[in-house]
């Protein structure tokens, strides 16, 4: 039989290796875990859901900007609409002319990749702005168009104020989107149907119209 020190030493020698071994793995699995992780962050769809939310915007802050720009009386209207729900204090001439710049610049930065956070911020800022001069039209009991795309619009209501929050939210979740380039097809999808929803977008009155009833469309 072998001393009992020797035999003390021999099993502590030999009780190692399974230790060691043991930690490798559980490091190893813990590396493992935390390489999937951003994939399920990096997801195409993720991405598709981007380039749908930079097509609708894109598409709607283009047609606000060919409605005001395209006539004089088209801008001119936009402009009295200014006066009537911005401050007092705020000259309606410049402030009309820099918020149709502020929509040209939001249509060019959606639509470059590198831009798209800037163009979700100069987006959702507009936007804000908007439901402030909206809600204080409709707090004031003052009856002034929508001249949003140009004249022939609507009376401001509750639903111009549902419209502009459903967009802000498109632009918050869009600009939290984000991921692996999804294929061909499912870009060509994403940019038909943004276009699409933002068309539809456009005519949101006649939506309004439809939905809900004439007495409780304001």
């Amino acid at each position: 039989m072998l001393p009992e020190g020797l035999r003390l030493q021999l099993q502590r020698h030999l009780q190692r290796p399974p230790v060691r071994l043991l930690t490798t793995v559980h490091r190893r699995g813990r590396r493992d875990a935390l390489s999937v992780s951003p994939v399920h962050r990096n997801r195409p769809e993720v991405a598709v859901f981007d380039l749908l939310a930079r097509a609708l915007l894109a598409v709607v802050f283009f047609a606000a900007v060919v409605g005001k720009a395209r006539s004089r009386q088209g801008f001119a209207e936009f402009r009295d609409t200014v006066a009537a729900i911005g401050p007092r204090w705020l000259p309606a001439g410049p402030a009309g002319g820099a918020v149709v710049a502020g929509e040209a610049a939001a249509v060019v930065l959606l639509a470059v990749p590198g831009t798209r956070l800037a163009g979700y911020a100069f987006a959702a800022v507009l936007l804000a702005l908007f439901c402030a001069g909206i809600a204080r039209a409709v707090l004031t009991r003052q009856s002034v168009r929508c001249q949003c795309f140009g004249s022939g619009g609507g009376l401001l209501g509750p639903r111009h104020l549902v419209r502009n929050t459903l967009l802000i939210a498109v632009a918050v979740a869009g600009a939290l989107a984000g991921g692996a380039a999804p294929s061909a097809p499912a870009v060509l999808v994403a940019l038909v149907t943004g276009a699409f929803l933002g068309l539809l977008t456009t005519r949101w009155e006649d939506v309004a119209f439809l939905l809900v009833p004439a007495g409780r469309s304001r």
